[in-house]
């Protein structure tokens, strides 16, 4: 009888290369992704053939507060609410156990984060990081750079650039920056480390304009 290692090279052989099967983003932006249904339709049969299955689990998770946002209406007022959607972040494990010996198994872990503005977040996460689970421990080819963005319909970039556009002080301004660039820095998104900067240095000449008229 196999052990995992030798279930898992034979789910290996099975299996190739991955067909993107999704359009992301619009324009210039647009790029194919490989989605969580399109890698778990490329190895079930291989895993329920060689008698692996996997078995995922929440470690840790944290819904983060939503941030207010100050926006300024076409009547010129300020307008305070919460954002949208809010930020899930989780470390989920990941188990890939030999079904006729339970306690064989390979043991990883996932980080992932998901925004949604409603309950959909969780389930997102938990479909990212098994998917890439997957594709880590089968090696599976995808032709895509994970490595360089980050799944763009999941951050909103509009949301952060409007939220740091509305500081109204230098301080709020740096707090605002490192919270977005750090999010946009952890999702591996390089199109909202670049607008959030861009934001940043258009609110910072606002203000200092504005401070400078008042001195």
């Amino acid at each position: 009888m196999n052990n995992i290692y030798q279930r898992i090279n034979e789910v290996r052989k099975a299996i190739g290369y991955v067909q993107k099967d999704k359009d992301v983003g619009f324009g210039k932006s647009s790029y194919r992704a490989v989605t969580h249904d399109a890698v778990t339709g490329m190895v079930r049969a291989a895993l329920i053939q060689h008698g692996v299955v996997i078995v995922p689990s929440v470690v840790t998770s944290e819904f983060h507060q939503a941030e207010l946002v100050t926006t300024i209406g076409d009547d010129g007022k300020e307008r305070t609410a919460h954002a949208k959607q809010r930020l899930y972040e989780a470390t989920f494990q990941i188990e890939f156990v030999n079904m006729d010996e339970p306690t064989d198994r390979i043991v990883t872990q996932q980080t992932a984060h998901a925004l949604d503005n409603g309950d959909k977040a969780p389930g997102k996460a938990m479909s990212y990081a098994t998917k890439y689970a997957i594709l880590k421990l089968f090696n599976i080819e995808t032709g895509e750079d994970e490595e360089s963005r980050y799944q763009q319909d999941e951050f909103d970039i509009v949301g952060a650039v409007d939220y740091i556009l509305a500081s109204t002080s230098i301080a709020e301004l740096k707090m605002r920056y490192s919270q977005r660039y750090k999010l946009a820095e952890d999702a591996k998104s390089k199109d909202a480390m670049k607008a959030i900067i861009v934001a940043k240095d258009k609110a910072k000449k606002a203000i200092e304009t504005e401070m400078a008229g008042q001195a």
